[in-house]
């Protein structure tokens, strides 16, 4: 299997500011569309809400998965649910609902709009040693790409006989050239502390 690989360090990331505080967008798909007119297909960002009660903007067809790499919040969605969200646990809604949150804490960002859906997979590497991931692409569905964003840590994975080296808030965007359903990879830590890996899979509707 070859893909196209790019990898994304802090300097490549868009910094933007928003009411609950500090945001950064990793990467948009088409690469010149962006978050202020809502003209992409898919987008994954990262956030820091630092004031104990947010409000998120309203956008209207676009999913969202939201995913806390540090601190804790409750995410309250009005007329429908609420829960709390430790790191690394995940909820999924709809941009036009109405949504609090409450609490600071870091986040994670996947927005899909059209025929464009995604997966947030959280990945934990032990110091120094190694994970096996594997992905299958669900039926009826296109898989167009597999983003690796290490939240702590660091790891390296040899990708098309190239090794290639993350460290913390990188973004490791490994794109398929040619169609296959199964995919695999070896994650090795180089860290001395534990490896946290956000793994954004994005598909698209066949």
């Amino acid at each position: 299997m070859t893909y196209n690989i790019q990898l994304l360090k802090e300097e490549n990331y868009k910094a933007t500011f928003w009411s609950g505080g500090m945001a950064k967008e990793l990467t948009t798909f088409p690469l010149n569309s962006n978050y202020a007119d809502v003209n992409f297909l898919w987008r994954l960002g990262i956030a820091k809400i630092d004031i104990e009660e947010s409000t998120f903007s309203s956008l209207p067809k676009v999913s969202r998965k939201f995913m806390v790499t540090d601190g804790k919040i409750t995410i309250h969605h009005e007329d429908r649910y609420e829960k709390l969200l430790m790191p690394f646990e995940q909820d999924e809604f709809m941009g036009d609902w109405n949504t609090k949150t409450y609490g600071k804490a870091s986040v994670f960002n996947l927005m899909t709009r059209q025929n464009y859906n995604g997966e947030l997979i959280h990945i934990n590497i032990a110091p120094n040693k190694e994970r096996r991931f594997e992905y299958t692409t669900p039926l009826n569905k296109i898989l167009k790409a597999i983003c690796f964003y290490t939240a702590n840590g660091s790891f390296i994975s040899t990708i098309n006989d190239t090794p290639f080296e993350t460290v913390k808030n990188n973004l490791l965007v490994v794109t398929p050239i040619n169609f296959s359903c199964s995919h695999e990879f070896i994650l090795s830590s180089n860290s001395s502390e534990n490896t946290d890996i956000i793994v954004g899979i994005i598909l698209v509707n066949s």
